[in-house]
């Protein structure tokens, strides 16, 4: 593929909001419309980066656009991913691919069957330093990886709209919403499929099962420790925590917030300087991007995707019962 391509976004939220910046830093790409259930929202993007707003997917699929970057509540992932794809568009889908398996076993079928490439959003992959050490580990540089942990720890975000991150049967928790972030990094660097999984959870002011402490076993005998938590302090802010230990060496990297300044304006709204999300975010589109150029492969693909879902949902069955998962046997 050559020439312009042209982005449908559809969601008009806060992580929709990052992915039309990032666009700016991808050459040749334009964003041609916004779709949202609150036109407002949409209107909000699509004023900032000179797109049309339409009503939904389908009148997006209508304007011919090359690429749909869905950036909807997880629930409504499956279905408006199956429809871009037989539409024969290229679509990048944020995480969780789904929220159910079922649904992503839909999905798979439906990429399997599609001309179009499908990658899903699991931005922490293109952080330089999970890249950095995702790829120190991979040279053998730290030996044989034996161990991974992964924190990330922060209050119950404030953004979804109607407060849907705070229902678990829409967004699962930070089990889902936040720690499959950690199960498919740690998945990518062990490179090995996981086979166990064991949660302890405690329930917060943020609701049931926010706080979380999951130790997962992969079929290398490598060990993750995933701590993930919407049950600290607001004040706190967000943050990281990260070791890879190899037969070798360790490598260990952490930060303490994600926003790096605001600029209050005289008019209008405050804009937040977000580096470590902007960095990501535009590394993940680009690479995107240039995959649909090429013809592939996508650079997360759906199948990878799925196996950080099913991790997630073990985690979340485990905490419910107090009993480790066998992901070898376990049907859901």
């Amino acid at each position: 593929m050559t020439g312009e391509l042209t982005v449908g976004l559809l969601g008009a939220g806060m992580i929709a909001g990052v992915h039309a910046h990032a666009y700016r830093d991808s050459p040749g790409v334009r964003l041609a419309a916004v779709a949202d259930t609150v036109r407002g929202k949409a209107e909000r993007i699509a004023d900032r980066h000179g797109a049309k707003v339409v009503p939904d997917l389908y009148a997006l699929l209508d304007l011919g656009v090359d690429v749909v970057d869905i950036c909807t509540p997880p629930t409504a992932h499956a279905d408006a991913t199956i429809a871009a794809l037989r539409a024969g568009r290229h679509v990048l889908c944020e995480k969780p691919i789904t929220r159910t398996m079922d649904e992503a076993r839909r999905v798979l079928a439906a990429a399997d069957a599609a001309p179009g490439l499908l990658s899903i959003g699991q931005v922490a992959r293109y952080g330089p330093d999970h890249r950095l050490a995702r790829d120190l580990a991979a040279s053998g540089e730290i030996g044989l990886v034996r161990m991974l942990s992964h924190s990330t720890t922060t209050s119950l975000p404030g953004w979804s709209e109607g407060g849907w991150l705070a229902d678990p049967a829409t967004s699962g928790g930070p089990l889902l919403d936040q720690a499959v972030h950690s199960f498919d990094y740690a998945r990518w660097v062990i490179g090995s499929p996981a086979v166990r999984v064991h949660c302890m959870a405690a329930d917060s002011d943020a609701g049931a099962l926010t706080y979380t402490l999951t130790t997962v076993r992969y079929e290398n005998g490598a060990i993750a420790h995933i701590e993930c938590s919407w049950a600290h302090p607001a004040s706190r802010g967000f943050k990281l925590r990260a070791e890879i230990t190899g037969t070798d060496g360790q490598l260990s990297w952490d930060y303490d917030h994600m926003i790096g300044g605001v600029l209050h304006a005289h008019d209008g709204d405050s804009e937040w300087w977000d580096v470590l999300g902007d960095r990501e975010f535009t590394h993940e589109l680009s690479a995107f991007f240039q995959a649909c150029r090429d013809g592939g492969p996508p650079p997360v693909p759906a199948v990878e995707a799925v196996e950080s879902l099913r991790t997630a949902l073990a985690a979340l069955e485990s905490a419910r019962t107090g009993q480790t998962i066998d992901l070898i046997r376990w049907e859901l």
